[in-house]
This record gives structure tokens, C-alpha cells and sequence, in this order.
């Protein structure tokens, strides 16, 4: 491996800097330009669009299924939606046999948080979202639309 004289060394530095701090500062500034107007509720959606799912109260005896069964939709709606393709089939199934908006809720409390990026775990790069945020990413506005009507039903913002 052939060193650099120092002279050049110096101009790499000086180079470095002169072109990579501004570029790290429009980073910096997109970054927080996307914080302050894309604002979200503490539960992924949008502040801008939608009520916060927390403010909505789950109706104990409204409910059709346990805990349990809303742990296992959410566990089924998240490999549906994990790494690349979404199983839309899935989606819509595991989505049908919840019958009333407590289901849907209960299922949504069951899904929690998880990190979005393009369908990936992302440790870092990603998000926190909620179900309704997952499913907002991965369907496009023609799937979302065949299950829309069941959510406005509900009076759950998608």
C-alpha cells in the first residue's frame, strides 16, 4: 500500500471538511424540518390527519375474542407485513374475522410499537409505528381501500 505524501494528506483533510459539513448540516436540517411538520401521535399516526388511538376506550364487553387471539392477529398481521412482499390475503382474512371496533383496538394494544423501515427490523434508520402505521406503509391506497369501509365502521382513523 503506497502512502500519501503529508501535503496531500492535509488537502484530503481540508477537503473533508469543506464539503462534508455542509453536507452533514442539510442533513441535520432536513431531518429536523421532518420532525416539525410531520408530527405523530405517541401511538405512529398522524397528528395532522387522525385523533390519537389512545384516546379511544376499549369497551370491555364489546369484545368477541381474548387476549390471546388479539396477540395472535397481531403476530399474523406483523409476518405479513415483515421483509419484503406483503401477504395481502393474510392481511385481509386476519382482518375480517375481527368483529367489533374493540377487537380491532385490542389487537392494535396487542401489536404495540415496532420499528418500520421499507418492512424491515431496523434497529436504528426506523420508526416506531403502530398497526394502523404498519398498515398505512405496506398497502397501497387500491388495498387499503377494501379495508377501509370496516374501519370507518369502527370510527378507527386508517
Amino acid at each position: 500500500m503506497q502512502k500519501l505524501p503529508p501535503v496531500n494528506k492535509a488537502t484530503l483533510v481540508a477537503n473533508g471538511i469543506k464539503y462534508g459539513l455542509p453536507i452533514l448540516g442539510v442533513g441535520i436540517g432536513i431531518y429536523a424540518v421532518k420532525k416539525l411538520l410531520f408530527k405523530r401521535n405517541p401511538d405512529g399516526t398522524s397528528s395532522r390527519v387522525a385523533p390519537a388511538l389512545s384516546d379511544m376506550v376499549l369497551q370491555k364487553e364489546n369484545l368477541t375474542i381474548s387476549p390471546s387471539d388479539a396477540a395472535l392477529y397481531a403476530n399474523t398481521l406483523y409476518g405479513a407485513m415483515l421483509d419484503f412482499g406483503t401477504d395481502e390475503k393474510t392481511i385481509y382474512s386476519t382482518i375480517d374475522k375481527l368483529k367489533t371496533k374493540d377487537d380491532m383496538l385490542l389487537v392494535i394494544k396487542a401489536f404495540g410499537m415496532k420499528m418500520y423501515l421499507l418492512g424491515t427490523r431496523a434497529a436504528f434508520l426506523g420508526q416506531d409505528y403502530n398497526l394502523i402505521g404498519w398498515l398505512r406503509f405496506e398497502l397501497s391506497d387500491k388495498e387499503i381501500a377494501k379495508i377501509k369501509p370496516k374501519f370507518d365502521s369502527w370510527g378507527i382513523p386508517l
